[in-house]
């Protein structure tokens, strides 16, 4: 797998060509399924494309079938992670207990 839970990552590939490029959150990892299973996660019908593993993703506006969403499934094969600077998370984490 390429992504991990928690991990910011752009969309490389989609049925929607809108949703490419777009820049999500790895949310929750939702398991591994072969091309054409189907499976229910959080009591929406999903449709396996490819065989991969998949995961649950956030972003402000995803396109779906059923219309805008800020939430999807995807295959992981089909993101790809930004990572960011070991510097950069560090200096968060320091930011973040002022909070």
């Amino acid at each position: 797998m390429k992504c991990t839970q928690g991990d910011v990552a752009h969309i490389t590939f989609s049925i929607r060509p809108q949703n490419v490029g777009l820049i999500v959150k790895v949310k929750e990892y939702i398991g591994q399924f072969e091309k054409g299973e189907q499976f229910q996660f959080r009591g929406m019908p999903c449709q396996c494309l490819i065989s991969d593993h998949y995961w649950w993703i956030e972003a402000d506006d995803i396109s779906t079938l059923l219309g805008p969403s800020p939430q999807a499934y995807i295959a992981d094969s089909w993101l790809e992670p930004i990572k960011q600077p070991k510097k950069a998370i560090k200096l968060k984490k320091e930011l973040d207990i002022f909070n």
